[in-house]
């Protein structure tokens, strides 16, 4: 009865487009989504209750945050032990964890995942996968999803309603609001031949539905690996390695993060003949990226946790192999030798700061301000050439000045969600965006027009076509609506925790809060 209900929702609503994503993306989906979540009385409880503790939680951090306390080494004593997974880096412990929640959970043990459980390119998810925060099986809910990334990551309710809810549109089922974290699997689909002709229920391995595209911060590119989009990719890994190494004093922080993004935007660029990279996909793609040192760091990013490998290779599934440092993809799990949560929630804002950040800092790195485009069919023949100020439909304005990216998200990602948050909330816009601001410093203009690529996008061989799972199985000779699980190289079933290698307390400087170029 709650599909029917649902299904019947909101399906000639207003407008909220990302014209440009793919032409799956209808312009009344993403509020026809919303409009979904608010008929649903769990998911606004949830929702409702979880925003108003955030809040709280997020003042009461920076109102007591002058107390710090550092790791005792007694409180670490396992990660030290001669049974323990070597890792190149050095490692730190963080010089603040006071009041912070401590993993993992008794209640929620790491299981190795089975065959037939979906995992995908997404890290986080697959870890609350592993830990049974989320169905075990890799099928979830958007319920499911905002509860479980606020208990384990701090992620706040309106990221991830933002996050699970583009999932659920972009590569899932709409009537029962469920979504498979890997590949396309028929247990997402609750209403048979109508379900499939509503989504297109890819999953979110479905390459450029929403979360997942090119140049990602831990997966090769869909095109350059023969479909694999999904697992983690050694080489990629390796790549970040190296920027922690050589930009990040050893820390996995903001300006390795920034350098790694670089690099992969130009390899991808220089290799995929069918590199893709327009917003919000590539917007998406930057921030989870972004994720990496947000919300896998030892403690709060900013204030005093570090980015250390221990932590970061747990999340993401990386193994190395002592004698040659070669990666091997392991399941994802929250460190076993011990990880401190971040203090306060990650709202959107923080999210938009970590886009923001890395984009202009790789854009200023390269010299190239216009990161936007796509190639035509052959590795390096790249055109467009647009700065993200002009998906925002206001031209030029601001170029790639944080002016001008800041208010290209406003416009066609924040401005509208907040709107549709707002009533979830049962309060006022205007009163959301006291509670948030985050573009109030930036004096975004009024957009007009609509943006100049929406003309364009679609001419691109990259460009994703309609309905994969039932219009348009094969482009550019690969299966776009694949039931592709993760595998792996080795697992870790009896998680033995990585070893800290004489680790010593960071100064708080060495993992900072993503702060935009001007």
């Amino acid at each position: 009865m709650k599909a029917v209900s649902l299904l019947g929702l909101g399906l000639f609503s207003g407008v909220l487009a990302f014209p440009w994503l793919h032409p799956d993306a209808r312009p009344e989906d993403l509020k026809r989504g919303m409009e979904a979540i608010k008929r649903d009385p769990e998911v606004v409880q949830i929702i409702q209750d979880l925003y108003i503790k955030q809040q709280r939680e997020k003042r009461d951090f920076f109102e007591s945050r002058e107390v710090y306390e550092a790791p005792s080494a007694t409180n670490e004593k396992r990660a030290t032990a001669s049974n323990c997974l070597t890792h190149p880096l050095p490692d730190f412990y963080p010089t603040n964890i006071t009041g912070l929640k401590k993993f993992p959970e008794a209640a929620y043990p790491y299981q190795d995942p089975k065959p037939s459980d979906q995992r995908g390119p997404c890290p986080g998810l697959n870890t609350l996968a592993n830990h049974g925060y989320i169905n075990r099986n890799g099928i979830t809910t958007v319920a499911q999803t905002i509860a479980a990334g606020a208990q384990v990551f701090n992620m706040g309710a309106d990221l991830s309603a933002f996050l699970a809810g583009g999932s659920v549109l972009f590569a899932g089922d709409i009537p029962s609001m469920t979504y498979s974290i890997g590949g396309a699997d028929a247990r997402t689909n609750s209403l048979g031949v109508v379900g499939g002709s509503l989504g297109t229920e890819t999953g979110l391995s479905g390459h450029l539905r929403f979360k997942e595209g090119d140049a990602s911060g831990t997966r090769c590119d869909f095109y350059l690996c023969n479909g694999d989009n999904h697992n983690l990719n050694s080489s990629v890994f390796l790549d970040l390695q190296n920027a922690a190494k050589t930009y990040g004093g050893g820390q996995y922080n903001v300006p390795a993060l920034t350098q790694h993004f670089a690099h992969q935007y130009t390899k991808s660029r220089n290799n995929n003949p069918y590199f893709y990279f327009f917003p919000p996909q590539a917007a998406l793609v930057i921030g989870a990226t972004y994720f990496i040192a947000g919300f896998f760091s030892n403690g709060t990013i900013g204030a005093g946790g570090v980015a250390n490998e221990a932590s970061i290779a747990s999340f993401t599934g990386a193994y190395f192999n002592s004698s040659t440092g070669a990666v091997t993809y392991q399941p994802e799990q929250i460190p076993p030798q011990g990880w401190y949560r971040r203090g306060y929630p990650m709202f959107l804002s923080e999210g938009i700061d970590g886009i923001i950040t890395l984009y202009t800092g790789a854009a200023a790195t390269l010299g190239q301000p216009l990161l936007f485009g796509a190639n035509t069919g052959t590795p390096g023949a790249f055109t467009g050439g647009f700065s993200l100020s002009q998906f925002g439909g206001s031209g030029s304005y601001g170029g790639t000045t944080v002016n001008g990216v800041a208010c290209a998200i406003e416009e066609s990602i924040y401005g509208n969600f907040i709107s549709e948050f707002s009533t979830i909330l049962n309060v006022g816009a205007s009163t959301l965006s006291t509670f948030e601001t985050p573009f109030g410093q930036f004096g975004c203009p009024v957009p007009s027009g609509s943006p100049a690529v929406e003309a364009d996008a679609p001419t691109y061989p990259g460009y994703p076509k309609p309905q994969p799972c039932k219009l348009n199985p094969q482009q550019n000779g690969f299966a776009q609506c694949a039931p592709d699980t993760n595998t792996y190289g080795r697992f870790n079933t009896m998680m033995v925790p990585f070893c800290l290698n004489s680790p010593t307390v960071a100064a708080p400087a060495g993992n900072p809060y993503p702060v935009p170029l001007e």
